[in-house]
């Protein structure tokens, strides 16, 4: 239900990630309403009409520990049930037997540095003394490893049914790595490499964002990526090669 106001659902984690938000949001709905209905009761009960003269006594009996205690185990079963389960599954390693597509992001004010292997499926040497704008990520092109690597701006393209791990670190300060449409949401931090893995299971083209405040050309820190057939993304590598 709550997909309807969600981006598109695109990887095989979407579903779990929103199944523990509607469940957030029901949780949340239900306390919402019954201690709406309880401010409601206490305006009509202890109006000035009925009680003209203030009292100091406080409230009587156990019905808001009771109150309290069905908030905190509404809270345990949605720990338990969901959401510590999804968190677990995604800190797990990719599944075993898997041959994942493997892609190197380094963040900048304010760019999408993106590094493919090439067919040897080893990411080659890279030397910040390369770094121009015809080499956005400095590939040292002298090491055999990284003869057929690819580098790229702003364009992350995978291929669909295939799991993908990105490698992510950043040039100067933290970034957010975020695609909405695969619940994929991780820091890029200075002097550190982050691993994130997903499984898009649906083709098409949406945008890369940064949701950390990164400085005043954040607004321009925007990339793109495609989710295309295995055919397609072999061949588009060719063509950047």
């Amino acid at each position: 239900m709550i997909e309807r106001w969600l981006p598109a659902a695109a990887s095989d984690h979407a579903g779990a990630l929103d199944g523990v938000l509607l469940s957030v949001h029901v949780h949340m709905a239900l306390i919402f309403v019954l201690w709406l209905a309880v401010f409601v009761i206490a305006l009509i009960k202890f109006r000035g009409g009925a009680h003209p003269v203030a009292t100091q006594a406080g409230v009587r009996g156990w019905w808001p520990a009771i109150a309290i205690g069905l908030v905190m185990v509404g809270d345990v079963i949605l720990l338990t049930t969901q959401a510590l389960p999804a968190w677990a599954a995604r800190n797990e390693p990719p599944p075993a037997g898997v041959e994942p597509v493997e892609v190197r992001v380094t963040a900048e004010q304010f760019a999408w540095n993106i590094h493919y292997p090439g067919a040897d499926r080893r990411f080659g040497r890279t030397q910040p003394a390369l770094v121009s704008a015809a080499n956005p990520l400095g590939i040292d092109r002298r090491d055999p490893a990284a003869a057929d690597d690819v580098g790229v701006q702003h364009v992350l393209m995978l291929p669909v049914n295939r799991t993908a791990v990105i490698q992510l670190t950043s040039r100067d300060v933290i970034h957010s790595f975020t695609l909405n449409e695969m619940r994929v949401k991780q820091d890029a931090t200075p002097g550190m490499t982050a691993r994130v893995w997903f499984t898009p299971i649906a083709r098409g083209d949406w945008e890369i964002a940064c949701s950390q405040l990164c400085g005043l050309g954040h607004y321009r820190m925007r990339g793109e990526y495609h989710v295309v057939d295995q055919a397609a993304w072999e061949r588009w590598l060719a063509e950047q090669r």
